[in-house]
């Protein structure tokens, strides 16, 4: 709460845009004499998200939900506009290095496909572990793997699964990997990417019941 009795936002976003440059080969712009063309996924985005609420990006697909989702973590940086995480500038922290490490770990990213944001040569107990043991927040390997046994019992996984591989898996019971993964850090914010579009209806409603339920 500030002076004025006004609640800082938790994350707040201004003006953002982001463009991606689709033109042809260098060498067939010069022979047909095409122009740069550059397709403009997100522009003049605000929003204010206060601290525990939500915030739900509607639209078809290739609106840019997903391009500003990634622009909120640090994933890709915006041409234009602005992120502010607690008052602070994030995009001046993501460049920082190690202070955007610290701020990295306060926010998390929920993503659409869970096999393919899943390491496929790591086990389950390294991908769930990794956040623990990238900031600090562990004392060594044995502490870590209670940890991942506690956050996969937490997602509804047993703590034999630590062993396995992410393709012994199916794809309901990886997003509750990433799920675990993206809880480790015990983050204050959450982005969700779509996080039930790419698994069968029959598991959807298990995944969303579970997220509400943590």
């Amino acid at each position: 709460m500030t002076a004025t009795g006004i609640t800082t936002p938790l994350v707040e976003a201004s003006d953002l845009a982001k463009g991606f440059d689709v033109s042809a080969p260098w060498l067939t712009r010069v022979i047909s004499r095409e122009p740069r063309r550059t397709v403009r996924a997100v522009d003049g985005v605000s929003f204010r998200i206060a601290r525990g609420g939500t915030l739900a990006l509607v639209g078809e697909s290739g609106c840019g939900k997903s391009t500003v989702a990634r622009m909120l973590v640090g994933l890709q940086a915006p041409d234009r506009g602005q992120v502010r995480f607690d008052g602070q500038d994030a995009l001046a922290a993501w460049r920082a290095g190690r202070t955007g490490a610290g701020l990295r770990r306060r926010l998390q990213m929920i993503f659409q496909d869970p096999y393919a944001s899943l390491n496929p040569r790591w086990r389950v107990a390294d991908i769930v572990a990794e956040p623990l043991l990238e900031h600090g927040l562990v004392d060594g390997r044995r502490q870590a793997r209670e940890r991942v046994a506690e956050l996969l019992g937490a997602v509804g996984l047993g703590g034999a699964d630590a062993s396995r591989y992410p393709h012994q898996f199916s794809g309901g019971q990886r997003q509750r990997i990433s799920i675990a993964r993206a809880l480790a850090s015990g983050p204050e914010f959450l982005v969700c990417d779509e996080p039930t579009s790419a698994l069968d209806v029959s598991v959807q409603a298990q995944v969303l019941n579970l997220m509400k339920d943590l």
